[in-house]
């Protein structure tokens, strides 16, 4: 298994290793999200809860249209945005939004996890990521419950991970893929 950094990259290693060894094959190429979904889904269950970018965005734009959510004070900035009525507006912001949640998940578990437990009361975004989680599993909840099962001297090992892995240019990936790949390497 080859780690990569992004999708392109798997035709162009294969064919350059192809072209430099004459064949390439049973090659398996996974990006680091890739990776770490694969470890979670192995090892941690409610892999079909999971907030990707299209759930939050539609669940985004069911908060964004909630006029009791919208109605508490630090969302006025948000309220302000949305209205004079226009319907694309709330679409878009959801769009937007959800590729910022989508981005925390990978970079800022903490975050999303302090926000959920209450921190935070008055950030806009705090408020908008408890309504939208609610009791549901999401990446970064699982990242965590992965971390405390198999992080650490004497924990077991996870399962479902290859037995050999080799990094290819993963210049910058997020502190939770490092930390996932350490429990493959124990």
């Amino acid at each position: 298994t080859v780690l990569i950094p992004q999708v392109a990259m798997r035709r162009w290693l294969q064919s350059t290793l192809a072209a430099e060894y004459g064949v390439a094959a049973n090659l398996e190429f996974l990006t680091p999200g890739e990776f770490v979904a694969r470890a979670l889904n192995a090892n941690v269950p409610g892999e079909d809860d999971d907030l990707d970018a299209a759930a939050l965005r539609w669940r985004l734009y069911a908060a964004l249209g909630d006029a009791q959510l919208m109605a508490q004070a630090p969302m006025r900035a948000l309220q302000s945005y949305l209205s004079g009525g226009d319907p694309i507006k709330p679409w878009a912001l959801a769009g937007e939004l959800a590729s910022v949640f989508e981005k925390y998940q990978a970079w800022r578990r903490d975050w999303l996890l302090r926000w959920e437990a209450g921190a935070d009361p008055q950030d806009p975004q705090a408020i908008l990521w408890r309504a939208l989680v609610q009791g549901r599993s999401y990446r970064a909840r699982r990242i965590q419950a992965y971390l405390d099962r198999f992080e650490g001297a004497g924990k077991p090992p996870p399962h479902g991970l290859p037995s050999r892995l080799s990094a290819f240019a993963t210049l910058n990936i997020s502190p939770d893929v490092l930390r996932v790949m350490a429990t493959q390497a124990r």
